[in-house]
């Protein structure tokens, strides 16, 4: 009987260890998927907007970045994604489990670009983006093999 119930305990501490991890994996994904939204639909005129598009791991990020690849009228819009995305990849892929993802971006103007400031894109882009990246993470599954 005491076998049984150590048994158990260390199958239920393996399953404990898949589920954190499963789930960390997860919200790693859901990360990648909120971030590449936001960039790929951040208004760009000199590209610093969607290059400030910074992942921080246990703590929302202080950094204020200038744009990869400074430009006009969009013109660098797609290398400072390329870039903004692939230090995005960097940062998460520091992440443990249990570490909190913080997506942020310090741009004193994000906000009013969310507001619809900008005639590239309406109003609540961030929102929308966390609509979506909340629609895929209902099609995405645990997985704790």
């Amino acid at each position: 009987m005491a076998g049984d119930l150590r048994d158990l305990a260390n199958r239920m501490d393996k399953l404990n260890r898949r589920v954190k991890v499963a789930a960390s994996e997860m919200a790693v994904e859901v990360a990648k998927d909120l971030t590449a939204e936001l960039i790929s639909t951040t208004p760009v005129d000199v590209s610093t907007a969607l290059s400030s598009w910074v992942i921080g791991i246990g703590a929302p990020s202080s950094v204020l970045p200038e744009a990869y690849f400074p430009g006009w009228a969009g013109d660098t819009r797609f290398a400072s994604a390329r870039s903004a995305y692939a230090v995005a990849l960097m940062n998460l892929a520091e992440k443990k489990p249990g570490q909190v993802i913080f997506i942020t971006n310090n741009q004193d103007y994000i906000i009013d670009l969310n507001d619809g400031s900008s005639k590239q894109q309406t109003r609540g882009f961030v929102q929308r983006a966390v609509m979506i990246a909340r629609r895929k993470l209902k099609l995405k599954r645990l997985k704790l093999e």
